[in-house]
């Protein structure tokens, strides 16, 4: 009875605490100007090399902070534009650890991060990415006039932190169509377009493993395996994919395969090169 008596004691001025710290944190956000807060954020982004602005900037009731009309890009390079970003952080999210969450759209193109409370160097976290194609990230990412693409149906990536190997996670993308160059002057095929594509795939530290990748060309299944090495440095990365197209029977490559060999009733396709660059090779069997 008396460890009860304690225990209570101490319990109620704890949430009595918590409470008020809630309250004053969510009358001191919703009070705030918007435009204090991106004042506050912009040296940050700077060292980084980032400049940001937006039309329009304010708190939002309990603890958020939204943007309207936002830019977001290197110094002196187009910048990334987005109709809207909201940052909040959300009590509900610490039952699963994951209580700072952004969301952002980009005309059809949305995404949404939730993260671990240090969301300036997270432990683990979430990113959700819907309808994003990608001319969408040029003013960041630019692809060389190489012909490479692609849109983006859905992609979920789930990752922690670990001490040996950094990154650890898995996730899966849903693609409407990759498209590949052929560059190789003899090659009859100048470019390669793979439909209704999923890839599954594991980030171990700052390489993204592809377990599997399916999809269709020319109505033939594709399936294949694959690394992208360096993934967190889109610059720098560089991307090796084995695909195999079984028996197709329309389109070029059935032509091909009828020119070169009634027994031929396999293809491969090589990609490999920069991420942001890639090529592709051909080969029959």
């Amino acid at each position: 009875m008396t460890r009860r008596l304690v225990l209570v004691r101490w319990l109620l001025p704890v949430l009595g605490a918590l409470l008020f710290l809630l309250v004053f944190l969510s009358v001191l956000t919703y009070t705030l100007p918007g435009n204090a807060v991106l004042s506050s954020v912009r040296p940050v982004l700077a060292r980084g090399g980032f400049e940001i602005s937006a039309a329009s900037a304010r708190t939002e009731f309990p603890i958020a902070f939204r943007m309207e009309d936002a830019a977001i890009g290197r110094k002196g390079k187009r910048p990334l534009r987005l109709n809207t970003v909201r940052a909040s952080w959300e009590w509900t999210g610490l039952l699963r650890w994951l209580p700072f969450h952004v969301t952002a759209s980009m005309g059809k193109a949305k995404a949404e991060v939730r993260t671990s409370p240090r969301f300036w160097n997270p432990g683990q976290g979430r990113l959700i990415i819907e309808s994003l194609a990608g001319e969408d990230l040029s003013p960041l990412v630019p692809f060389p006039v190489s012909g490479a693409g692609f849109f983006l149906d859905s992609g979920e990536v789930r990752w922690r932190k670990s001490r040996s190997e950094g990154l650890d996670g898995t996730g899966e993308g849903r693609f409407a169509w990759i498209r590949v160059p052929i560059p190789e002057p003899t090659s009859p095929i100048r470019e390669a377009l793979i439909e209704d594509v999923t890839i599954l795939f594991a980030l171990r530290g700052e390489s993204l493993v592809v377990s599997s990748i399916t999809g269709t060309y020319e109505g033939a299944r594709v399936e294949g395996t694959g690394e992208i090495e360096k993934i967190l440095f889109p610059s720098r990365a560089t991307i090796t994919l084995h695909l195999k197209i079984e028996n197709p029977l329309e389109g070029k490559i059935a032509t091909i395969f009828d020119l070169l060999s009634k027994n031929a009733k396999n293809a491969t396709l090589r990609i490999t090169g920069a991420l942001l660059s890639p090529t592709g090779e051909f080969r029959f069997f």
